[in-house]
């Protein structure tokens, strides 16, 4: 097993996109950004690179699991990742390492998610938009703007599970 530091697997690449709706493209470029960093501040605490990019994936996951993060920066942003990655550099130091799906299924599924469901995603998880305004921006009624924001929140809780089973996850607020 190589430990170097050295690949861009997590980066989202020019040929990698799908007709992304571009907050959402936006926004997957930060996530990549977000896998990226904690592996490599989980590489240098933990000496081994698998444990550190399992982390890493399970962190996503668990913001997955709470889209709204999305709408926080800096330190705010900053915080929710350090809460959520302590805890799990302990297990991973410990020999408990998880077994979910890897980063790199976790962005290949995100890349697949259809574009009107990335519009809901951008309108609800990163604006704070009501189902009103989501119908509004969509030019669809307040029903169907409520099914698209349910199906997206569905589509994120289905890919957090397939990285972190219930006991993995964090049950503290956020």
């Amino acid at each position: 097993m190589n430990d170097a530091l050295d690949h861009e697997e997590g980066i989202v690449n020019v040929s990698d996109k799908r007709a992304l709706v571009p907050g959402y493209e936006e926004w997957l470029e930060r996530l990549s950004a977000t896998y990226e960093a904690v592996t490599y501040c989980c590489f240098h605490r933990l000496k081994d690179r698998a444990p550190a990019e399992r982390v890493s994936a399970e962190v996503v996951a668990e913001m997955l699991a709470r889209p709204k993060v999305f709408q926080y920066f800096g330190l705010p942003f900053s915080g929710q990742i350090g809460r959520l990655t302590e805890p799990r550099i302990s297990r991973a130091r410990q020999g408990e390492v998880g077994s979910g799906a890897s980063w790199q299924q976790l962005r290949a599924a995100l890349l697949e998610v259809p574009r009107e469901e990335q519009r809901a995603f951008v309108l609800t998880c990163i604006e704070g938009c009501s189902d009103a305004e989501i119908a509004a921006a969509l030019g669809c009624d307040e029903e169907t703007a409520r099914r698209r924001r349910e199906s997206m929140t569905e589509l994120l809780q289905g890919l957090s599970r397939s990285v972190l089973s219930p006991e993995e996850r964090e049950h503290a607020g956020g």
